[in-house]
C-alpha cells in the first residue's frame, strides 16, 4: 500500500520537464527494495503454529480478493499448497476459504 501511495504522490514531485526529482526517484527505489525484502521474508515463512497458518491464509485470501482475478486466487492457492507441504509446516486444520477458489467473473 505504501508503494501505491508513493506512486500517487509522484505527481507532486515532478520537475518542469516532467521527470521525477532525483530525491524522489531515490526514495522510490529504496521503497521498492524494502518491499522486495519484505516479500522475500514473507515467502520464506513457514508457519509453525495454527495461528500462523491461519494468518498466512488470511493474508493471501485478502490479497487475492483485493486483486479480484482468477490468476491471483490461483497463485495464492498454489503458494499456500507449497508452504503447507514444507517440512515442519503447521497445517491450518481447515480448507482454504471460498474466496480463495476464484472470484466470479
Amino acid at each position: 500500500m505504501a508503494h501505491r501511495a508513493a506512486g500517487l504522490a509522484s505527481a507532486l514531485h515532478r520537475q518542469a520537464d516532467g521527470r521525477l526529482t532525483t530525491e524522489w526517484r531515490a526514495y522510490r527505489v529504496a521503497l521498492a527494495k524494502e518491499r522486495r525484502v519484505a516479500r522475500a521474508d514473507l515467502h520464506a515463512l513457514t508457519p509453525a503454529t495454527q495461528a500462523g497458518a491461519l494468518a498466512l491464509i488470511g493474508y493471501y485470501a485478502a490479497r487475492a480478493e483485493r486483486a479480484g482475478t482468477r490468476g491471483a486466487a490461483r497463485t495464492s492457492r498454489r503458494y499456500l499448497r507449497e508452504v503447507f507441504s514444507r517440512p515442519g509446516a503447521c497445517q491450518p486444520g481447515c480448507s482454504l476459504p471460498a474466496l480463495m477458489h476464484h472470484p466470479p467473473g
